[in-house]
């Protein structure tokens, strides 16, 4: 891709960040928001618009009675620009939870490529196949959720984090997803050393109207145990940062962005799932 269409890719993006920005700044319980949370949201939301991601959970917003508020947004975002018709929500209402996600990622690639499953028990087992109950979640969801236009789709309250871990892990594009051993389990991985891996872009301009006061955008961070990338050669640190590099960087080409990927480890007393 030559740098001139890279410059125009990267305009296209900066286009509908704005677009975003300027609805959420009509909607007055998101306005009160800090400037730069609303331009973080926006461009997590755009990520997903446009298929670099399949999915974001909503972490930089909070205003009451969201699933409204979010459905409101995302109605107005339709009718402002087509590259949202692609995008619905997925809720969680009894854990304050929503996803913005975009449907033809999640079809063409997130459910055909899933991540390494981490049973969060005393051996760390790891699995290629997912928890029997959440296949069946996957399998059930309706031909509404998949393939029609809806804006939102509420998951079962009755979903414990047995469940709800690792389909959070399916949605936002990890390559390690944990999953609970049960639903009263409250303490994860206390003093386990931990490969973390972060997923940034680059603006191609220094002079960027999207500036968050940092020279990259994180829009992925995850871990996984250093216990198990050393007993599995696919989770080290090399495989985990080559994987990312060639699944992100053509995604983050057709924003007109580069890709840059870090690695550090770290011990916590816990880690918040």
């Amino acid at each position: 891709m030559t740098t001139a269409q890279l410059r125009g890719n990267w305009l296209r993006y900066e286009i509908l960040v704005k677009l975003v920005r300027e609805e959420v700044s009509k909607v007055s319980v998101l306005r009160l928001a800090p400037y730069a949370k609303q331009v973080q949201f926006s461009m997590d939301i755009c990520l997903v618009a446009v298929g670099v991601r399949s999915a974001y959970l909503i972490d930089a917003l909070a205003p009451p009675d969201p699933v409204s508020v979010f459905s409101s947004l995302l109605k107005s975002l339709r009718l402002k620009s087509k590259v949202f018709g692609d995008t619905f929500l997925l809720t969680v209402p009894e854990h304050m939870q929503i996803f913005f996600v975009q449907r033809t990622a999640l079809l063409e690639h997130t459910l055909l490529n899933f991540p390494s499953f981490v049973r969060l028990d005393k051996d760390l087992t790891v699995t290629s196949r997912e928890p029997d109950s959440l296949r069946n979640i996957l399998l059930d969801w309706s031909y509404e959720i998949l393939w029609s236009g809806g804006l939102s789709y509420p998951l079962p309250d009755s979903l414990t984090q047995e469940l709800l871990v690792p389909l959070a892990g399916i949605l936002l594009d990890y390559p390690v997803a944990y999953v609970p051993i049960s639903a009263q389990q409250n303490i994860f991985l206390p003093g386990e050393p931990l490969d973390v891996y972060e997923v940034a872009f680059n603006s191609p301009s220094a002079d960027s109207s999207l500036s968050l006061g940092a020279s990259e955008f994180v829009f992925i961070k995850f871990s996984c145990p250093r216990r198990v990338a050393d007993k599995d050669s696919t989770l080290s640190p090399a495989c985990l940062l080559m994987l990312l590099e060639h699944k992100f960087g053509p995604r983050l080409e057709n924003i007109g962005a580069s890709v840059s990927v870090r690695h550090y480890t770290e011990t916590l007393d816990r880690v918040a799932l």
